[in-house]
């Protein structure tokens, strides 16, 4: 008999006799300027954010970075988790996108931002950035990297641990990412750490092709 189970606001998860795909749902939206409205039905309202660079939200990064380097953002953690075993994979998972940048771009300045700045200002970033989508369902696991030239511009997606189809390869600037991923094979989470040691040829190459001339 079929089962089906639902983690509300976060997560789909449909299970039958061969594994559906998993469609990663967004979470609340990013922080947004003071004054809007509420969330997608759901979701949480959008966290307010002043004019003030001190009274913006934690999510937003405090630095833009350069024009010549790399910004290299906090993953996103779906669905929120903030035990220590999460955090350390995410963690990994940074400090693996920052061997990225520096074997991309050798030479190039690498700026790592500190949990939880997973978000550029509302300006933009002044060089390019990478982030990571982390996503979990049950034990099993996914990555997918995200990369955005400088300023305000879209985050492509490149999938990175585990199987996923993507709706869009593009997610327009500081909207939500895993709206856009559906998880269709997902990898051990005891695993991702190992996993992380191969790297996409499209992750470097996308990084490259963003990157402004020196």
């Amino acid at each position: 008999m079929n089962r089906s189970a639902c983690l509300s606001l976060l997560l789909l998860v449909s299970c039958a006799s061969s594994p559906p795909p998993t469609t990663v749902n967004a979470p609340p939206p990013e922080p947004a300027p003071s004054g809007g409205g509420t969330g997608p039905s759901g979701g949480l309202p959008p966290v307010t954010v002043s004019s003030q660079p001190t009274a913006d939200a934690p999510e937003i990064s405090r630095s833009q970075g350069v024009t010549e380097g790399v910004l290299v953002l906090w993953p996103r953690v779906v669905p929120r988790d903030d035990s220590p075993a999460a955090r350390a994979t995410a963690s990994a998972i940074q400090q693996r996108l920052r061997r990225v940048a520096e074997e991309a771009l050798p030479g190039r300045p690498v700026d790592v931002r500190p949990e939880p700045e997973r978000v550029c200002p509302r300006a933009g970033c002044n060089g390019p950035t990478l982030g990571a989508v982390f996503a979990r369902v049950g034990n099993g696991c996914v990555v997918v990297a995200t990369v955005s030239a400088p300023g305000t511009s879209p985050a492509r997606l490149v999938p990175w641990v585990g199987t996923v189809t993507l709706r869009q390869q593009e997610v327009p600037f500081r909207e939500p990412q895993e709206g856009s991923i559906t998880i269709t094979d997902a990898a051990r989470c005891t695993e991702v750490t190992g996993a992380l040691e191969t790297v996409p040829r499209e992750l470097l190459d996308t990084l490259r092709g963003v990157a402004p001339s020196r």
